[in-house]
């Protein structure tokens, strides 16, 4: 099992884009170099909610360094189960999947405890076997099995019980044989691992919103996040890494602990508001890689420690003008370990500042733009990595990444067009991301192992919208992204092909019945290497059932056909054509889920 990568507008999945998207859970961010593992570990049973942040302009309240922007993860909590009168809630879910024969169970318990208390347990156990792709060959090592598990409490005080106190704990726990070495050459380059992988995140988060201060709206999160990788009996794909000192058993360690405060002040007047959020943040994060012969020179260990301070400040005229001002310095220190040849303590700061305006032309129409620019700080990674046998040392003197935006478009918001209650909505986005200084691997004739040596443009245009009414429903999302490495003139291979994804459906049964069709199509796209990725279409079907009244009541079922057609495709994303297995072919997913309340 390897992790999984993101890709925000061009930025993100391949190793060395890695750091350039920031991950958080219940706030605490995840490490982005995980060597050669993806980005992130996670059970989608246990999150209710994710948000993702285009662009750098949410840098500002979220850390520097978020070049493509954030994705951000919420677990579920008690109360999304839980009814008003309600004190205990069970949910049991049991899914299979026939491409890879796939199973899942898992059960929740919500328990209110009073009015001041409700805390909330869950635990999940996933398991899928190897797929084939459209034409029928199965990917070697392309399965996975996870057990996850989530302990969540809520505690409410104060005056009107506005003041919470919660705690959450999460915990992600793969042991596989045979799994892909890297997740971005499979199989067949790299070969296999036996792998036990574990991933904790606590979060402990105050907040106080005081509705009858203006003067007060505070939040405070103290959180810790651990990974641990163990590597054990690698097998090399290729017969010229046998013997390579990469393949050794290998532990890998990464943990980070961080308090992040922040307080909104409210300000208002006759026709205009105003908020204000000013925060601190610190973090220290220590990485390490121990392998049966020492340490591990491309894997160098050190530690990160930030200090941060932010603010934003958000304006609204008239209920129909809104500026909203971000600004940040966080000063990073970087200190490698003992083991680091030619290793030494490294700061820097980086700074943020991003504007964004939106105006309300009409009660439906709207305009907006903004303009941003983040710096990202050196990682370890790049500070310290001597790669091995190539006669480099480390890269002491690199300066920050800066990324320009600029950005701009319009939206519609329509009520009531052609039937009561329905809805029509879309927006239109064109950006412009403009990288300098950007840290990549020289050449040869450059001693240091990394150095500021690319420019990079990324421009696109984003189309999203859907309509809405009782009986009937869809969705589409284009997105075409231009990025150009302007040091080369070539492609940027982190740049996805344009994509159009349609979403058609109804409903039946006083609404208690969902059903629909999903196609996802794809344009062609060619790497900088010269590796042509042909276009191609998938269609997928699916249904959802959820009655309302009487026995069934609570029950949930959900059917989907993946792949209809059975389409043999590769994401240009994953790889070039000789370390890019097939994506999966059709398969049939089926779930029932029971919630029992009382």
């Amino acid at each position: 099992m390897t992790g999984q990568s993101f890709n925000i507008r061009g930025i993100g999945s391949t190793a060395s884009d890695q750091n350039r998207i920031i991950i958080t859970v219940d706030g605490a961010e995840k490490y982005g170099e995980l060597y050669r593992l993806g980005q992130f570990f996670g059970e989608p049973e246990l999150y209710k909610r994710v948000e993702i942040l285009r662009g750098p302009a949410s840098s500002a309240l979220h850390g520097s360094g978020a070049l493509g922007g954030v994705v951000a993860f919420e677990t579920k909590d008690a109360a999304d189960f839980l009814q008003p009168g309600e004190t205990t809630t069970v949910r049991v879910k049991a899914a299979g999947n026939t491409n890879g024969s796939g199973t899942l169970g898992s059960v929740i318990l919500a328990q209110r405890f009073g009015e001041s208390f409700e805390m909330l347990a869950a635990l999940n156990h996933r398991r899928e076997g190897d797929y084939k792709s459209g034409d029928g060959t199965r990917v070697e090592g392309s399965g996975m099995a996870g057990t996850s598990g989530l302990l969540k409490g809520t505690y409410r005080f104060g005056d009107g019980n506005e003041q919470t106190l919660s705690l959450s704990l999460l915990r992600w726990l793969s042991d596989e044989d045979g799994a892909n070495y890297s997740a971005y050459a499979l199989a067949p380059a790299f070969g296999t691992v036996d792998r036990k992988a574990q991933d904790d995140t606590a979060t402990l988060l105050w907040t106080n919103p005081a509705s009858g201060n203006p003067w007060l709206d505070s939040r405070v999160a103290l959180t810790y996040s651990r990974t641990l990788i163990d590597q054990k009996n690698a097998e090399p794909g290729m017969p010229s890494l046998i013997g390579n000192p990469l393949f050794e058993d290998t532990v890998y360690e990464y943990r980070t602990l961080a308090l992040r405060a922040q307080n909104r002040f409210t300000f208002q007047g006759a026709g205009w508001e105003n908020y204000l959020t000013v925060g601190v943040a610190a973090s220290d994060l220590d990485r390490k890689a121990q392998r049966e012969s020492g340490a591990i020179s491309f894997h160098p260990e050190g530690t990160d420690r930030r200090y941060g301070l932010f603010l934003q400040n958000e304006f609204i005229w008239d209920e129909r003008q809104t500026a909203v001002l971000g600004l940040r310095a966080d000063r990073i220190t970087l200190m490698p370990s003992d083991e680091v040849v030619n290793g030494e303590k490294r700061s820097h700061t980086a700074r943020v500042a991003s504007l964004a305006l939106h105006y309300k032309l009409s009660q439906d129409w709207a305009v907006f733009g903004s303009v941003s620019q983040t710096e990202r700080a050196p990682s370890i990674d790049e500070m310290f990595d001597v790669a091995s046998g190539a006669g480099k040392t480390t890269s002491l003197d690199l300066r920050p990444e800066r990324a320009r935006t600029l950005e701009a478009g319009f939206s519609y918001g329509g009520r009531d067009l052609f039937a009561e209650g329905d809805s029509l909505d879309f927006k239109l986005t064109a950006f412009s991301n403009r990288v300098t200084d950007k840290i990549e691997r020289p050449g040869a004739a450059v001693p240091e192992t990394y150095a500021n040596i690319a420019r990079a443009h990324i421009r696109g245009i984003e189309l999203e919208g859907g309509y809405d009414a009782d009986a009937v429903f869809g969705k589409f999302a284009y997105s075409r992204i231009l990025g150009t490495d302007q040091t080369s003139g070539e492609r940027l291979n982190s740049t996805p092909a344009d994509e159009l994804v349609l979403e058609l459906g109804a409903r039946a049964f006083d609404q208690t019945l969902e059903y629909g069709w999903r196609g996802t199509f794809v344009r062609q796209a060619t790497r900088a290497n010269g590796d042509a990725f042909p276009g191609y279409g998938v269609n997928d079907l699916f249904a959802t059932w959820r009655p309302d009244q009487g026995a069934m009541a609570g029950l949930e079922v959900h059917l989907a056909v993946n792949n209809v057609l059975n389409k043999q495709y590769r994401n240009v994303l994953n790889g070039g054509l000789t370390s890019n297995e097939p994506r999966r072919g059709r398969d049939i997913r089926l779930s029932v889920a029971r919630q029992f309340s009382w």
